[in-house]
């Protein structure tokens, strides 16, 4: 199984941050998502298992296939996702999401991929992959970053700069910080019919001071879980 670089590292406080952040976002990347009718979800880069435990919470009639590269994400996983897959609600494999290739490809109706695709290699192939595991007719969800959107006021050169290694460092390792500007583009080049996209920005001021600061320091740990990966890069 080839091993692929990681913006964020596998620590463990970046395993619990990206728990917290699939709880703290919930409200704007479940806004829409409709998976009420649905039976059989593949779930590609799950991770931690975070939004497979929303996703079981949600929408409690439905299965879930859920597959990660990483084996030191997936043992995570596990354990955040024990009751569920006791009751045989997850089952979680291991295989890279450009080479996708599942037992039960055809009988599903749904998938969903959040903040993946920003982080593989060829995401054009991923979602030519995960096609052809649905059932026609299926639905697809994908939620994706937009990093040229991010901003601070008052004017900061110094988050500038650091921002921007952030995001050059990402893209040298092949990810890909601005994939939501691509990802209409993505879907129909890999087949993929009906799309609709939308941006969903956040904006406080000082009208709302405290969900500003929380966001603030949201974001804020989001930019430090890179620290030590940008510095080791030079």
């Amino acid at each position: 199984m080839a091993k692929q670089d990681y913006l964020h590292g596998f620590t463990k406080k970046e395993q619990d941050r990206l728990i917290h952040q699939a709880r703290f976002l919930e409200p704007y990347v479940y806004a829409g998502v409709d998976l009420e009718h649905k039976a059989r979800l593949l779930e590609v880069g799950c991770g931690v298992g975070a939004q497979t435990r929303i996703l079981t919470r949600r929408f409690p009639d439905l299965r879930i296939d859920s597959v990660d590269l990483s084996e030191q994400q997936l043992a995570v996983a596990r354990k955040t996702l024990k009751s569920e897959i006791k009751g045989g609600r997850v089952r979680l494999f291991q295989q890279d999401a450009t080479k996708l290739k599942m037992a039960d490809a055809g009988q599903y109706d749904s998938a969903f991929l959040c903040w993946f695709l920003e982080h593989v290699p060829k995401p054009l192939e991923t979602l030519k992959r995960v096609r052809k595991q649905l059932k026609k007719g299926a639905k697809i969800y994908c939620s994706e970053v937009f990093n040229q959107s991010l901003f601070i006021e008052p004017y900061s050169p110094a988050y500038l700069k650091y921002w921007f290694e952030f995001n050059d460092y990402q893209w040298s390792i092949k990810g890909h910080p601005f994939m939501g500007a691509q990802l209409g583009n993505l879907l129909k080049e890999a087949g993929y019919v009906d799309i609709q996209t939308e941006v969903r920005p956040f904006h406080f001021d000082s009208r709302q001071p405290e969900r500003r600061a929380v966001f603030a320091e949201f974001f804020f740990q989001i930019l430090l879980s890179a620290e030590k990966t940008l510095l080791a890069a030079g």
